[in-house]
C-alpha cells in the first residue's frame, strides 16, 4: 500500500470517528432539549392552576384571569417557540454532518478501490493513479 493510500485510510477513519462523535452529541443534546422543553411545558401549565372561577368572581378577577392567561400564551409562545427553533438548529447540524459522513463513506469506497487496484500489480497502474486523484479529489 502507498504512503498516498494509508495516509488517506487514516485521515477518512479520523475524520468519519470526529463526526460521528459530533452527531452523537448534537443527538444527546437534542433528546436534552427536548426533555427540557417537556418540563418547561408542565411548568407554564401550572400558570392556569388553580381555577378560581368558582371562589372569585368580578370584575378584579376577571382581570386576574385575563392576565393570567396572557400570560400564559406568552410564556408558552416565547419559550416553547425558542425550544423548537434550537431543535431545528440541531438537527440542520447533524444533517450537515450526516452529508459528510456520506462523503467519508464514498472516500472510503474509492479508497478501498484503490487498494485493491494496488494490490494487483502493474497492470492495474494506471487505474490506481485515477483512482488515487479520484479520492484526492474528495480529501483535499
Amino acid at each position: 500500500m502507498s504512503d498516498f493510500l494509508s495516509d488517506a485510510f487514516q485521515i477518512i477513519s479520523n475524520r468519519s470517528a470526529a463526526t460521528e462523535e459530533k452527531i452523537e452529541r448534537l443527538k444527546q443534546a437534542k433528546r436534552e432539549i427536548e426533555n427540557e422543553k417537556d418540563q418547561a411545558y408542565v411548568e407554564i401549565k401550572k400558570l392556569l392552576h388553580p381555577s378560581l372561577d368558582s371562589l372569585w368572581e368580578g370584575t378584579e378577577a376577571n382581570t386576574f384571569d385575563e392576565s393570567r392567561q396572557e400570560a400564559y400564551e406568552y410564556m408558552k409562545r416565547k419559550i416553547l417557540y425558542q425550544y423548537d427553533y434550537y431543535i431545528v438548529q440541531i438537527d440542520w447540524e447533524i444533517s450537515q454532518l450526516q452529508l459528510q459522513q456520506n462523503t467519508l463513506d464514498f472516500a472510503s469506497t474509492i479508497a478501498h478501490q484503490a487498494d485493491r487496484l494496488w494490490s494487483q500489480g502493474e497492470e492495474a497502474a494506471e487505474a490506481y493513479g485515477r483512482k488515487l486523484n479520484e479520492l484526492k479529489g474528495w480529501l483535499f
